[in-house]
């Protein structure tokens, strides 16, 4: 299997696409745990509960396109969709429906000034195939 690289990744949040400016991008799953041990034994033993999830993602703020920095302000909610490779025909893509959490951006004197961006997943992450 072939490893690839993040440059052709295609995010989208809200309708409004991310991607040609990103410089990172995360995905965080989890599922929680309840220990079912009791009395004598000698070893945990676990219950799965509920799956949770969240995204970050680092941006590359542009002056001419404020439509992302609109597109992301807390508490927004919509469809967070990503594709890894791209999306040419037969390549994975994942949505969910997720929430602005937090959103921040550093003016930094003499370097390149980024939007970060936190999300939190409101419900299962769906994957599907890129059509033609």
């Amino acid at each position: 299997m072939a490893g690839i690289t993040g440059s052709a990744l295609w995010l989208s949040f809200g309708g409004v696409e991310l991607d040609t400016d990103f410089r990172d991008f995360g995905v965080d799953e989890e599922i929680g745990l309840v220990d079912q041990s009791a009395g004598s034994d000698a070893n945990r033993t676990y219950l799965t509960t509920l799956k949770d999830g969240t995204s970050t993602s680092s941006i590359v703020f542009q002056s001419d396109n404020t439509q992302v920095w609109d597109a992301i302000v807390p508490g927004t909610e919509g469809t967070l969709k990503w594709a890894p490779e791209g999306t040419a025909a037969n390549n994975v893509k994942h949505y969910v429906n997720a929430i602005v959490s937090n959103r921040s951006q550093a003016l930094p004197y003499a370097d390149l000034v980024v939007i970060d961006v936190s999300w939190q997943y409101s419900g299962a992450v769906t994957d599907t195939t890129c059509a033609a």
